[in-house]
């Protein structure tokens, strides 16, 4: 039996600050992927990448993410998601903001061709130390879902939704860091269902640059839909790990 796994991970970040006499801008980028393949008796394959943007200028700033897991076993696609999204907030007070933002995601396996989300509401920041910064937002989102072929769900495809989020993290030391976000979707026109998003991540450095990354992401839903007579599962959960690079 032959067996080969290779992860691979990778972080490209950079900021850049204007002239002093000119506004000040910032901007950072960041970059990640990993890969791991199985032969011989067992054959799987997995793969992940990802991307955060963000961008500072006049009082706003603007965040882009993306995520994207695939994974096969034995010929069969047993992982197959997306998650992306654009954000802009501004600082209403040093400790409260507001934001709105617009979301997409694709998870085939729990019936999910394609969702996309708009949201809005309030950023406020609970807690802003060296070592550990913790915000809450409160709002509302609109969602429009279409199933993949065979699924049906009791809720609708359309729905609004409140939202209560909250992004902690906390630094060890300069380079090594705790962060978790979370975030609770009540659907408003159907009772009792609801979404729950979460994403830990924890990086270690190994060297100035070069950091072991791993993340650990639970989508929940508590109404899944049902495909071809079967209901599907609540929860899915996707793990990835890599070397993490930094300038």
């Amino acid at each position: 039996m032959r067996r080969l796994a290779l992860p691979l991970g990778f972080l490209l970040s950079a900021n850049t600050l204007v002239a002093q006499d000119a506004p000040k801008k910032n901007l950072e980028f960041s970059g990640t992927a990993g890969f791991a393949q199985t032969s011989g008796n067992a054959s799987a394959i997995s793969t992940n990448f990802g991307n955060k943007i963000k961008y500072t200028a006049k009082g706003w700033t603007l965040n882009e993410d993306l995520a994207f897991f695939y994974g096969e076993a034995n010929d069969d696609v047993n992982a197959n998601f997306w998650n992306g999204g654009l954000r802009a907030e501004r600082a209403l007070h040093p400790r409260l903001g507001v934001f709105v933002a617009t979301r997409f995601d694709r998870n085939v396996l729990q019936g999910i061709a394609s969702r996309f989300e708009e949201g809005f509401g309030l950023d406020a920041k609970v807690i802003a130390t060296k070592r550990d910064q913790l915000n809450m937002q409160f709002g509302g989102s609109l969602f429009q879902q279409r199933l993949t072929p065979g699924s049906t769900a009791s809720a609708g495809r359309n729905f609004p939704a409140a939202r209560l989020g909250l992004d902690y993290k906390h630094l060890f030391t300069d380079l090594a860091y705790l962060q978790q976000t979370g975030e609770y979707l009540p659907n408003l026109a159907e009772g009792g269902t609801y979404l729950v998003n979460t994403e830990t991540s924890l990086v270690a450095p190994l060297s100035k640059r070069l950091a072991v990354k791993l993340g650990y992401v639970i989508r929940y839903n508590s109404a899944p839909p049902v495909r071809n007579n079967v209901p599907l599962k609540t929860t899915d959960t996707f793990f990835s790990s890599g070397i993490t690079f930094s300038y």
